[in-house]
């Protein structure tokens, strides 16, 4: 609850999105979302480290392009764009996270549109900070 009160500001509004979520404990090695499936939820990194994999060639092999642990999120892009997955989610270690489906994240949107805002600008720094990232480990690539 602290580091949902942290990102929104507000108790109330953490206990609102809670409400909306589902736990979800996985262990090392479990598949958390695949690249190209429909983005029909997002999840909040609770506890653990997730990798972060994007398909690599059209063999159907994957490269690792970084790490998340947590108090952070994954999946947010496709579910604001619904744009189909762009990378493949695996538990790196047993992981604790939290479930916000498309269906939660419309009717938090519809309920509480306060909410549902500040839950987009929270999605547009994460989205900017990877951005970021990516600009960073281009430059290095580069050299």
């Amino acid at each position: 609850r602290g580091w949902f009160t942290r990102i929104l500001h507000s108790e109330e509004d953490a206990a609102e999105l809670i409400a909306h979520c589902e736990r979800l404990e996985v262990e090392a090695g479990e598949t958390i979302a695949r690249a190209g499936e429909a983005a029909d939820s997002m999840h909040f990194i609770l506890d653990g480290r997730v990798g972060v994999m994007v398909p690599a060639d059209a063999g159907g092999g994957m490269t690792r392009v970084r790490s998340l642990g947590r108090y952070t999120t994954i999946g947010e892009m496709g579910l604001v764009s619904q744009a189909p997955r762009s990378a493949t989610i695996e538990a790196e270690v047993a992981s604790v996270l939290y479930v916000l489906s498309k269906p939660q994240f419309d009717a938090l949107k519809r309920d509480t549109p306060i909410l549902g805002q500040k839950l987009l600008t929270y999605f547009v720094s994460v989205m900017a900070e990877r951005l970021s990232f990516a600009n960073r480990m281009i430059a290095v690539l580069r050299r």
